[in-house]
């Protein structure tokens, strides 16, 4: 196993490369506004904005590589805007924000606790939710549980997860005078009333989008399961329902779970973004959509590249839990 982690681990620099040109090219060829306007501002003069291009090297190649129609058809710039910001981020600075110039790696690590508290009770409630209640729709199928579980299930997968927290906000006001706390962020150990009453509605609106469709996979594959030889065999040895249904069944039906798992938390990932804008959490989410919306081009692109990384690392966390899960699958 170890081998073929590393294995699969010796991809992830080859997919980060292909990612931030993608992302760097992309974003620079897009017709949009110069970016010496978005630095600048509207009232810069072309002097400043002549000395802007200068200082962040615009007036360079876009990548080191061009191509022409004559011989020898492919050449090589010496110097280049992508290859001037790869030399940098491989030492570890990946520029300053264009607004604030503040630094993006420092921006990054003081927002991330914020969205990751967001995205840890998200997926938690997702996976508690979508594991228990598909188990419970599968031991009461065609039952008046399994049909609410189910209308459960559409409802989550449907309704948008925007319009849920926009009523998150909307109803308690109106209807019980209660004000959903919005913006900024409060660590836990300093107020853990304040820091629950921000990120547990909302983590728990998000867990239940997450939820939906591990819930309808859950009970599909929990009921193929149930009617194997081996659990009715198991019942009729006597055992208890409970220890049948998690020791036996759930175990050999996890491997799809843990599938959907692994998509459960890049849904909730993305979900994080929505909840942090709706509700202004000061998470990496909003720095995200913020600086899109302003072409803040340094933050787009590390957290572009930060989000490769993550869904990289968690699919491959999901295909060594095969092996955990079900002892035939051997990684060799």
């Amino acid at each position: 196993m170890l081998r073929y982690t590393l294995r699969r681990l010796s991809f992830l620099p080859i997919i980060l490369i292909a990612v931030s040109i993608a992302v760097f090219v992309l974003l620079r060829v897009l017709p949009t506004s110069d970016i010496a306007d978005v630095i600048g501002g509207n009232n810069a003069t072309e002097e400043q904005k002549t000395a802007i291009r200068a200082q962040y090297h615009l007036n360079d190649p876009i990548f080191p590589t061009t191509f022409s129609s004559s011989p020898p058809f492919i050449g090589v710039q010496r110097h280049s805007q992508y290859s001037r910001w790869m030399v940098d981020a491989l030492r570890g600075d990946f520029g300053k924000t264009y607004l604030s110039q503040k630094s993006v790696r420092s921006e990054f690590f003081r927002r991330f606790p914020a969205s990751f508290e967001i995205v840890a009770l998200s997926l938690f409630f997702s996976v508690v939710f979508g594991i228990s209640f598909g188990i419970i729709s599968a031991m009461y199928r065609n039952s008046l549980i399994d049909y609410v579980v189910r209308i459960f299930a559409v409802f989550g997968t449907s309704v948008p997860e925007f319009f849920l927290l926009s009523l998150l906000i909307i109803i308690p006001s109106y209807l019980w005078n209660y004000s959903q706390p919005v913006g900024g962020y409060v660590a836990i150990y300093e107020d853990p009333w304040t820091n629950l009453r921000l990120f547990l509605p909302a983590s728990l609106v998000i867990g239940i989008g997450g939820s939906a469709g591990l819930m309808r996979l859950v009970r599909t594959t929990m009921l193929e399961v149930l009617r194997s030889d081996y659990v009715r065999t198991a019942k009729a040895k006597g055992l208890r329902q409970h220890t049948v249904i998690l020791t036996h069944a759930l175990r050999n039906a996890s491997t799809p779970i843990l599938t959907a798992v692994g998509g459960a938390f890049i849904a909730v990932f993305g979900g994080s973004i929505i909840a942090e804008r709706i509700l202004s959490i000061d998470g990496n989410g909003l720095f995200l959509f913020t600086s899109t919306l302003s072409r803040d081009l340094p933050v787009i692109q590390f957290l572009a590249i930060y989000t490769a990384t993550v869904v990289v690392l968690v699919n491959l966390v999901v295909d060594l839990s095969y092996a955990w899960a079900d002892p035939r699958v051997k990684y060799s």
